[in-house]
């Protein structure tokens, strides 16, 4: 196996850890500059053009870090029970997030987002791994 292809998971992971850290940083842009909200979701939450960047760059990072976790799935040799737990925590995680934009129980995304980050600290370092 050619030195390019060893180290392939690792960087990818690299590239994937960059996009969502950039998305997640300009998530976190003060609404104050943002400007106008061009999709309303809830009371006290809407789309500016600055979230839609953001959100982007973290759908593609994230969706790209989960086909590497599926694809790398086989590898990892971990128990059925701890993929069910792992998937189970990182479902939990995702909905409780979903849930927090979209009603009324707003502090919920940090319990959603420290259930889906377990799942993710173990997973990925696994990933990276070769």
């Amino acid at each position: 196996m050619s030195p390019d292809v060893a180290g392939a998971p690792r960087r990818q992971v690299g590239i994937t850890a960059l996009l969502i850290a950039a998305g997640v940083l300009i998530l976190f842009v003060p609404a104050g500059g943002e400007g106008r909200v061009l999709v309303p979701l809830s009371e006290g939450h809407g789309l500016s053009a600055v979230d839609a960047v953001g959100a982007a760059l973290l759908a593609v990072g994230a969706t790209w870090l989960e086909v590497l976790v599926v694809r790398r799935l086989p590898h990892l040799a971990l128990p059925p029970r701890a993929l069910f737990a792992l998937g189970l925590l990182a479902g939990l995680g995702v909905g409780l997030l979903i849930a927090s934009v979209f009603s009324g129980f707003f502090w919920w995304w940090a319990v959603g987002a420290a259930a889906l980050g377990c799942a993710v600290l173990v997973l990925v370092p696994l990933t990276a791994r070769r």
